[in-house]
């Protein structure tokens, strides 16, 4: 009987060493797997020659493979259950959106999205897609699709002008890049963020190298860090938008994004 009660115990025992290996490793995977940054959208719409033209409504909005996640654009105060698939897809929910009256003409649009859902929280890695749509009738009007993959890679679209849709552009810039374990053993601080082009790099990291990317992945500057002054002045105010910021020597390598006003 004793002997039972034994089996039984480690029995037991070992289950619950199991069932909380499994717990710590599927955390340990989705933090592996949930890369924060941001996504920047702009798109230039055309009119599509409808009797309200050129006054329209328009959104733009986020989906994933399950379907709805935020509302980034909607203008549309009026007559905006013609916009029917950004209806069919949130039911008009604009929660964390930028909202306003209908547009009086075509325009250039940007939005940004922080890979939030509509609790604040971050969402996993993987495909997602951005809808921009609008109509100037009572009726549907276009609309456009572009996905991108949320992940430690940054991605830069530039798809060709349509008809209705001109000058898109897609960037999404992971906050950070393939940040090693020792990371936190070196430190290494990159401010301020945003900037007008001129920041400020420190690290402890002896021997290492700086190296600025733009969103397309392209390096536009390099430098070897000065170990006797511990930081570095950098200046890209001659360069665009958003940059990711590398610092990198022999056995480590550091990457954060930065935002350019």
């Amino acid at each position: 009987m004793r002997k039972h009660y034994s089996l039984l115990l480690l029995l037991a025992f070992v289950a619950l060493s199991l069932q909380l290996t499994a717990q710590t490793e599927s955390v340990r995977t989705a933090n592996e797997l949930n890369n924060s940054g941001l996504m920047t959208f702009t798109v230039r719409t055309v009119s599509a020659g409808g009797n309200y033209a050129p006054k329209h409504v328009l959104a733009i909005w986020i989906e994933d493979a399950n379907g709805f996640v935020k509302t980034r654009l909607a203008r549309a105060n009026t007559r905006k259950q013609y916009l029917v698939k950004w209806r069919a897809a949130s039911n008009y929910n604009t929660v964390d959106a930028t909202t306003g009256a209908t547009l009086p003409s075509h325009q250039t649009h940007t939005v940004s999205w922080n890979c939030s859902d509509l609790q604040g929280n971050e969402l996993p890695d993987g495909d997602y897609n951005v809808y921009v749509e609008f109509t100037d009738k009572n009726g549907a009007g276009p609309f456009k699709m572009l996905t991108f993959t949320k992940g430690p890679d940054p991605q830069h679209l530039t798809p060709a002008d349509e008809t209705f849709f001109k000058d898109l552009d897609l960037e999404w810039v992971p906050d950070g890049v393939g940040i090693d374990q020792q990371a936190s053993q070196h430190e290494t601080v990159i401010y301020p963020s945003p900037n007008n082009g001129i920041f400020m790099v420190k690290t402890s990291r002896q021997n290492s190298i700086i190296t600025v990317y733009n969103a397309a992945g392209q390096a536009v500057f390099t430098t070897k860090h000065h170990v006797q002054a511990g930081v570095d002045n950098i200046d890209i105010s001659k360069q665009p938008a958003v940059y990711f910021v590398e610092v990198a020597d022999e056995l480590t390598r550091y990457m954060q994004n930065i935002l350019k006003q």
